[in-house]
């Protein structure tokens, strides 16, 4: 079985950096394989913000993830120019309401971009899921 482009940046970035694995197993509670698949959902959702001019939510599992992956910070700062030619900042705020809206609004795009989103990490759906604690993403250029 072939890795689609995003599972095979994840398995890359998770060789370049293992201690991304174990803190992905310990915050996010996964193991090796798990921490892969969350990994490739997040840079899914990185995707997603970059390509937007709106904001977007992630589902409280992979906000978690993105953390994890945002304090690696060099290396989260060296994939954001690479792979979008700029930093996607995770810049949380926003109301209940606003965010359940962006996150309404991320679970469409994913669908348009991706297909279903796997439940086991974005929810069965939109109602049912509560917002990422941290709140939105903006998706803005680094004005740096």
């Amino acid at each position: 079985m072939q890795l689609s482009e995003h599972e095979a940046l994840a398995r890359a970035l998770l060789a370049a950096k293992p201690i991304l694995v174990s803190k992905l197993a310990v915050a996010c509670q996964v193991d090796h394989s798990g921490a892969e698949r969350l990994l490739t959902e997040v840079l899914r959702f990185l995707e997603l913000c970059a390509a937007s001019e709106k904001s977007l939510t992630p589902s409280p599992r992979i906000d978690g993830a993105w953390h994890e992956f945002v304090l690696c910070t060099r290396e989260y700062s060296e994939f954001c120019q690479r792979r979008f030619g700029r930093f996607v900042h995770h810049d949380p705020g926003g109301t209940v309401e606003g965010n359940r809206r962006q996150f309404q609004r991320t679970l469409r795009a994913y669908a348009v971009r991706f297909g279903p989103p796997d439940p086991a990490y974005w929810g069965d759906a939109a109602c049912e899921i509560p917002t990422a604690d941290c709140g939105s993403c903006e998706s803005a250029s680094d004005p740096a």
